[in-house]
């Protein structure tokens, strides 16, 4: 009897040590959902569905330290789907990282929910988060962006950009400027919107105070007649002067600016511009974001914007001809970046000179009307090193003939053909008078020995002709006229003659292929006084 608890505790013992090794080795399995949950954080950039129209966004934050890969993110209701989006490699730890969604389905007012499935680092199998997400009602699908939201460029009237988003169809629009107290200080109303973009002047009878605004914008969509709302903030601050309005003359002139410091950039780092018959863009430099983007207003014509951008970083520069396009297959706008690293450079300067153009009916033969190119001269600088005392400053001069001819003045010559059947003389030669230059002439012919030249008629006006290709340019210089240059098969020209007159050319052409129906040629010229 006395030597019974030993065997006791020996059992008791026994079943502890089983205890404890069953719940070690269950421990992992039930513990495995949570251990390689990853460890992000998810959202929308917005909870308007307008939004979602055409810059819909999942901005996805990883902890600093923490490793996460290959993240896919859908927005869903049930089990529908109505965007996606997805970008692989690993992300970066410490900071926000932005997937582009694709929208599959119209969103309206209610209850969604945003579910990420990513890998965490160590684990094998990818997991999902999900995090609910609500939607107001649609708001106005317009834009109204400012011209320039430094107050001396904003004298007697203010200029907004507006256009309607997603080429939607719109009716009449009321827009407001309201001030900070709720008081409305500029209202125009423009009688239909449609799909196009205009230009809002709204006029004030003061000058325009520094502080933060409203736009308020009310207007009918034609397709469902009904009245929606949207606003918008913007800050205006002291200075400017260099975006005023200009006075109509053969050239139309649009200057903008995007001015802001000390890390304040909400409100003031967008600006809008027009290219008349073209579409609409806007200039955006904020710490995330930098570049122009350009939004054509036909959905069925081919557009496209090519620049020659010089981009410096102080210790080292770089050169070089880029071309962004809207065509069969691309998405609903392009756009060319200020940066050329991500995440963004600490500190940049450059310049852009570029030039967009009409190409006509989506894969047409040529020889359709088109409407008149508009070029542009660009320049920013930013310093993002600080986050207290980030800035930036980009300035814009945007230029397009009128049907005016008082000076300063604007004239284009342009040739679209495609298939070699389509290159016929009418299709392969433009040419227009500017004063003081007589004709200038663009002619863009078929087959490898097709002429392809830019001449300026003039014998007495020389001047200095650059052609720019790849990351290269050369200048050749002319005594006296007539000038005559060839044109770069994917390249840009820049003329500037010795009476004042420039001339920006944007030139692509394919001339010898096998089948003479892969052939094409695209130009676009504007001769204006500076």
């Amino acid at each position: 009897m006395p030597l019974m608890p030993k065997p006791l505790s020996i059992f008791v013992s026994a079943l502890s040590l089983g205890l404890m090794a069953a719940f070690l080795l269950a421990a992992p399995a039930s513990a495995a959902p949570g251990s390689c949950e990853p460890p992000l954080a998810v959202k929308l950039n917005s909870h308007d569905p307008t939004a979602l129209l055409e810059n819909s966004q999942a901005w996805v934050y990883v902890p600093r330290g923490a490793r996460v890969h290959n993240v896919r993110v859908f927005v869903k209701r049930g089990s529908q789907v109505f965007a996606a989006g997805r970008i692989t490699g690993r992300l970066p730890s410490g900071r926000t990282t932005v997937i582009r969604l694709n929208r599959k389905s119209e969103v309206n007012r209610g209850k969604y929910r945003i579910v990420a499935i990513a890998r965490k680092g160590g684990c094998r199998k990818a997991r999902a988060k999900t995090r609910q997400w609500g939607f107001a009602s649609p708001s106005l699908p317009v834009k109204a962006l400012p011209y320039s939201t430094r107050v001396n460029d904003n004298i007697g009237t203010v200029r907004f950009a507006l256009r309607p988003i997603s080429r939607s169809q719109i009716g009449s629009v009321r827009a407001s400027l309201i001030n900070s107290n709720g008081a409305t200080v500029a209202e125009v109303v423009v009688p239909e919107l449609g799909r196009n973009q205009v230009v809002a002047e709204l006029p004030i009878s003061q000058k325009l105070a520094p502080g933060s605004y409203t736009v308020k914008l009310v207007g009918q969509e034609t397709s469902s007649d009904i009245w929606r709302t949207s606003k918008q903030s913007v800050k205006f601050i002291a200075g400017g002067g260099a975006a005023a309005p200009v006075v109509p003359t053969g050239m139309e002139v649009q200057r903008i600016s995007v001015n802001w410091n000390s890390g304040q950039w909400q409100g003031r780092q967008v600006a809008g511009f027009i290219a008349p018959g073209i579409g609409y863009g806007e200039v955006v430099c904020s710490p995330n974001q930098q570049w122009v983007r350009f939004f054509p207003s036909n959905g069925g014509r081919e557009s496209a914007m090519m620049t020659w951008t010089d981009k410096n970083w102080g210790n080292w520069r770089e050169f070089a001809l880029r071309e962004a396009k809207y065509a069969t297959g691309t998405g609903p706008d392009f756009r060319e970046g200020l940066n050329k690293f991500g995440p963004t450079e600490t500190w940049s300067r450059g310049n852009f000179e570029g030039i967009i153009s009409d190409r006509g009916p989506m894969e047409g033969p040529g020889g359709a009307s088109l409407a008149p190119p508009t070029t542009f001269d660009l320049d920013w600088e930013w310093d993002f090193s600080r986050p207290g005392k980030a800035r930036c400053k980009v300035s814009a001069v945007f230029r397009t003939q009128t049907d005016q001819e008082d000076l300063p003045l604007a004239r284009s010559a342009q040739v679209v053909w495609r298939g070699e059947t389509n290159a016929t003389p009418e299709n392969t030669v433009s040419t227009v008078d500017f004063p003081g230059l007589g004709e200038v002439e663009v002619v863009c012919q078929a087959g490898p020995t097709g002429e392809r030249r830019l001449i300026v008629n003039n014998s007495d006006v020389g001047g200095r002709v650059v052609s720019r290709e790849g990351s290269e340019e050369t200048s050749t210089p002319f005594e006296t006229g007539p000038i005559e240059t060839k044109l770069p098969n994917n390249g840009m020209l820049f003329v500037q003659l010795n009476s004042g007159e420039r001339i920006l050319v944007s030139s692509r052409w394919k001339a010898n292929d096998p089948a003479p129906e892969k052939n094409w040629c695209v130009i676009a010229a504007q001769i204006y006084t500076p």
